[in-house]
Parts: C-alpha cells; structure tokens; sequence
C-alpha cells in the first residue's frame, strides 16, 4: 500500500511526527534513528523539542520521496511492532486522537426511529458558520514579529495599541527597539500574498514583561487598532476537555490557524495545556476558545511538566489571560480594571 497519506495529509503527518516522538523523544534517540535509516543528519535541525527535531526528519524523509517516508515507518515499525498508532498510518487508516466527553448522539429519524444522521466521535465538531467571520476578524489583529537577530515570532493586538508576544521572543527594551511587526502576512482568498504593513515598536511609550510567566506587552507605533482591531482582554473561563483555536505564523510563515486536534487537557497554576500543532515562530500566540475568546498566550511545547505534579506530558502550552490582565492592570492604571 502507497503512503500518499503520509507525504500530503496534515492529519496523517502530525499523527505521525506525534508517534515517534513519543518513541524517540531525546536529541540522541533521534540520532540514532537517523543514522539507522540512512538520512542525512546534515539536513535536520536537532532540537531539544523532540516534535521539532521529528518535524524536521520527516520533512527531509519526504523531500527524499515516499521510499524514503516508508523506511521511517518501517523502522520505527521493526523497533515497535506492536504499536496501534504506528500499525493505522501503515494501514492507512485515520489517525487515532484524542477526544472529548461523551454527549448524547443527536440525528433526525425517519419511520421507525431509524437514524440518519449522527454525531461521529463523542464531541460535536458543529459550529455556527459566523464561526469563520468572527475568526478572520480576530486574525487581523494578529502580526509577524521579526526580531533584529533574525527570530521570528507572533504577537497580537489589545487595547491602548499594545502588542503582546513571550518574553523569551522580546526580552528586553532594547530588543524591542531593533524589533518591527508584520500586519496581514498571509495569503488571501485567492491564494496571493496580502499587502503587508511594517510597524515599529515603542518601548519607551510602554513596555511590561516577564520571565516567570514569559510575556512582553509593548506599544506599537502608528496606531495600528485603527486598521487591524484588537483582541479584548477578558477572564478565561476555559476548562479541561474543551477546544481551542490558534491564530500563528508557524516557522515565521504566513499567518495559519490549528484548529482540529485542539482538546485542552489541563487548566490551572496561570496555565492552560492543550493538544494544538504549533512550531518554531508560533511563540506569542493568541488562544481562543470555541467562541474565540482569548483565553492565553501560547508560549513552548514538548516534553512538559503539568503543574502541581512531576509528570511529564507532550503537549503545548499557554499562559491564562487572567495573568496577562493582572499584569496589564499593574503596570498601566489608567486602564479600564
């Protein structure tokens, strides 16, 4: 059987990256395997995130060719062949996620009370179709960042012109100084690249961070909420088992949206833990709930301890609103409490 699904299915190939690196999860594990397999190391960026460092591997697997795809999986198969996961992408089979709490299946019936229609899986994916609308409205206030020493990040707009972003991709005033954000980096609805605005920042207007909860709120020059809107502040009510959406620039790509394998899995400590794709240049993000109400800020992923335990899960994370507004109510008065 062809592994077409591997090489250009988004569902299949995030299945998979998730899959080895569970099984691979260290920097020299993954070494291994490569050297085993035959790619060029030269070719992948190693990194301490292990969905990085299988991103990469997979992404030059798949530059090779399909045979190339199929040697991966094969070894990973050898080395665990009783893996379930492993053994459905092989088949060609959907990939397995994780998904919510049981609700009653709903569906019109006909004569007999035979059902026609059903809910599949235990949690209902239907939305309104305003879902879409109030989506692009939020993702205009969300920009690239492009730091001085060539990192790429995102960040987003908020009331008073204020960006937010991680303070581990804007640490300082400095760095901000030397720091422009880019609005309507994306494609548009016929598939060109959207008119770009380049804004500098204003660190000397305002600028807040932290380490501990790594965020920087900043102003942006140019009055930028005018054209592009904001993101309002609100306390999070997100809980454990529901969804969330995350507006990005994923590698410092143009702007995309993860929204399919998105359960959250942990609130509490300032942090919200959930099952959403993101990558290198996702860092700063805004997290919404199904309503897109903002409910974090993405900040790192991987191997990560949850909070109040010394468990290890693999998984992303974002830092709750709530501290975003404590802080912002701190360090600016004169903002609405």
């Amino acid at each position: 059987m062809g592994l077409e699904h591997l090489l250009r299915d988004g569902r299949s190939r995030a299945a998979f990256r998730e899959a080895l690196a569970r099984k691979y999860p260290t920097v020299d594990e993954a070494r291994a395997f490569v050297d085993k397999v035959g790619l060029n190391p030269i070719r992948i960026c190693f990194s301490s995130r292990a969905d990085l460092t299988w991103f990469s591997i997979l992404e030059e697997a798949s530059k090779q060719g399909e045979r190339w795809v199929r040697a991966v999986l094969d070894l990973a198969l050898e080395e665990y062949p009783d893996d379930d996961g492993l053994l459905c992408l092989r088949s060609g089979s959907a990939p397995r996620y994780a998904e919510g709490p049981d609700i009653a299946s709903l569906g019109w019936r006909g004569r007999g009370g035979q059902s026609y229609e059903k809910l599949i899986g235990k949690q209902s994916s239907l939305v309104p179709v305003s879902f879409l609308e109030v989506g692009m409205a939020r993702a205009r206030a969300v920009a690239r960042v492009k730091c001085d020493d060539g990192t790429l990040g995102t960040g987003f707009l908020v009331t008073g012109d204020f960006l937010v972003t991680n303070h581990h991709v804007l640490g300082s005033r400095e760095a901000a100084t030397a720091t422009t954000v880019q609005f309507n980096y994306q494609k548009t609805a016929d598939g060109r690249d959207g008119q770009v605005e380049e804004l500098r920042l204003d660190p000397e207007a305002f600028f807040l961070t932290s380490m501990k909860d790594d965020y920087t709120i900043v102003k942006v020059s140019g009055e930028p909420s005018a054209r592009w809107g904001v993101i309002e502040l609100q306390a999070s009510r997100i809980h454990a088992e529901d969804r969330v959406n995350v507006i990005q620039h994923p590698g410092g790509e143009q702007k995309q949206l993860s929204f399919f394998h998105n359960l959250v899995v942990f609130v509490g400590e300032g942090r919200v833990q959930y099952l959403t794709d993101t990558l290198p240049g996702s860092s700063g993000s805004p997290v919404f709930d199904k309503d897109w109400k903002l409910v974090a800020l993405h900040h790192s992923g991987g191997w990560i301890v949850e909070p109040g335990s010394r468990e290890r899960f693999y998984r992303n994370e974002g830092i709750l609103v709530d501290r975003l507004i404590d802080a912002l109510q701190a360090g600016n008065p004169s903002l609405p409490a």
